[in-house]
C-alpha cells in the first residue's frame, strides 16, 4: 500500500492539469492520486476519467473555492499521508520523497518549548526560471536543510493526516487565499511544527515557456481577485491566531505588510479593490465573533452554505452546499506562553517573505 495520496484541486485547468499529473507519475515515488473537480467548465472530469481511470475523481457541481475543494479531496484521503499541490505547479522529480522525509524526520521530537506534536506538515521551495522564492546558497542552489518556518504559501505541501484532523481542516471562509499560512498558525498553537524541506521543489508551469515571461494562458493566483482574497483574509488570519498582546507587539511588522499590500493595488489603480478587500476582512472578523458569542451563549449557530461563510457571491448551485470545516478563534492559554513567543519569533524573522505573502 502506498504511503502518499496526492491530492489536487482543480478548476478549468486541464492542460495543466494533465501536466501536472504527469510529473506525479515521473517521480521517484508516486501517490495514489484523487482530483477534485471544482465546478469546471473545460471538461477536467471526462478528461481524468478517460486518461486516469486509476485516479479518484470527486466532481463538485459548483465552484466552491480552493479550501472547500481541499477539504472534500482531504476527506477521502486513507494513507498517513497527503501531498496537496495545485496543477498548476510542476513538483520536482524528488519533490514527494524528500516532502515525505522532512515530515517523518519530525514526528515525536520532543522540544524543551513543549512543542512535542513534531512536524505535521513539509512545504518545498517555488523555484521560477530565474531561481527559488525561499532559501538560496550563496551559489545559487537549494538550501539542503530543513527549516521551520510559518510563512507558507498557498498550493502544495505534504500533510500528516492524524494531526491534520486533531488540528481542523482548511478554513472555508477564505474560499482561497492564505489558507496554508493560517492552518500553519493554528497548527503552531497546538505544538505542531511546520518545516521548509530541503531538495523539495516545485516550478509554475507559467515559467516553462523557454523565455523570460510567463505564459499567458497558464493560471494565475495573482489576479486582482485572488489578491483580494489575500488582503482581506490576512486580518482574519491574524484575528483567529494570535492573542492581543501578539498582536500589539507585532503591530510594525503586521503594518509593514499592510502597507506593501497596499502599494501594491495603489501601483495598480486597484485602491478601490483593495479598500472592498479590507471591508471583507472585517466582516469575515465579525461573522466569527459572532459565532463565537452564540457558541458561548449554548446556541449552534453556523452559516447556511459556503457564500454565508465566505461572504462572497457564488452561483446559484454552491447556495446548496455546506461548508465543510470553519475554524474557531483561539484564546490566550497560559500554557501556551512558550508557544505565543516562538511564533512571534518565526513570523518576525521571516518577515520578507510575510510581506510577500500578503502582497
Amino acid at each position: 500500500m502506498k504511503e502518499v495520496t496526492a491530492v489536487l484541486p482543480a478548476r478549468n485547468c486541464r492542460p495543466w492539469l494533465i501536466k501536472c499529473l504527469k510529473a506525479l507519475s515521473a517521480g521517484t515515488m508516486v501517490p495514489e492520486i484523487i482530483v477534485v473537480d471544482d465546478g469546471s467548465e473545460d471538461g477536467t472530469s471526462q478528461m481524468v476519467k478517460k486518461y486516469w481511470p486509476a485516479a479518484t475523481l470527486l466532481t463538485i457541481s459548483a465552484h466552491t473555492g480552493y479550501a472547500h475543494a481541499a477539504n472534500a479531496g482531504l476527506r477521502l484521503v486513507r494513507t498517513e499521508y497527503a501531498f496537496l499541490i495545485r496543477p498548476d505547479l510542476r513538483p520536482g522529480k524528488h519533490c514527494i520523497e524528500n516532502l515525505l522525509g522532512a515530515v517523518k524526520a519530525g514526528n515525536g521530537s520532543k522540544k524543551k518549548d513543549d512543542r512535542a506534536g513534531g512536524v505535521f506538515c513539509a512545504v518545498p521551495l517555488f523555484v521560477k526560471e530565474r531561481g527559488a522564492v525561499g532559501r538560496l546558497k550563496a551559489d545559487g542552489s537549494l538550501s539542503e536543510k530543513n527549516r521551520e518556518t510559518l510563512v507558507v504559501r498557498d498550493g502544495c505541501a505534504m500533510y500528516r493526516m492524524k494531526a491534520l484532523e486533531e488540528i481542523g481542516w482548511f478554513d472555508e471562509r477564505h474560499f482561497d487565499g492564505l489558507e496554508a499560512f493560517d492552518l500553519s498558525l493554528r497548527a503552531a498553537l497546538y505544538g505542531y511544527r511546520t518545516v521548509e524541506a530541503a531538495g523539495a521543489k516545485v516550478r509554475p508551469f507559467a515559467f516553462e515557456t523557454g523565455g523570460q515571461e510567463a505564459d499567458p494562458e497558464a493560471p494565475s493566483h495573482t489576479d486582482t481577485f485572488h489578491r483580494q482574497l489575500a488582503a482581506g483574509n490576512s486580518a482574519y488570519v491574524f484575528y483567529k491566531n494570535l492573542t492581543p498582546l501578539q498582536r500589539v507587539l507585532g503591530l510594525p511588522l503586521y503594518a509593514l505588510a499592510d502597507l506593501a499590500a497596499a502599494g501594491s493595488f495603489a501601483g495598480r489603480g486597484e485602491s478601490e479593490e483593495y479598500r472592498m478587500a479590507l471591508t471583507r476582512g472585517r466582516v469575515l472578523c465579525s461573522l466569527e465573533s459572532e459565532r463565537r458569542l452564540a457558541l458561548d451563549e449554548g446556541v449552534s449557530v453556523y452559516p447556511e452554505n459556503l457564500p454565508d461563510a465566505s461572504f462572497l457571491g457564488m452561483d446559484e448551485q454552491a447556495e446548496g452546499i455546506y461548508p465543510l470545516f470553519l475554524a474557531e478563534k483561539e484564546f490566550f492559554a497560559p500554557g501556551r506562553m512558550l508557544r505565543y513567543l516562538h511564533i512571534q519569533g518565526l513570523l518576525t524573522r521571516d518577515f520578507r517573505k510575510l510581506i510577500r505573502l500578503f502582497r
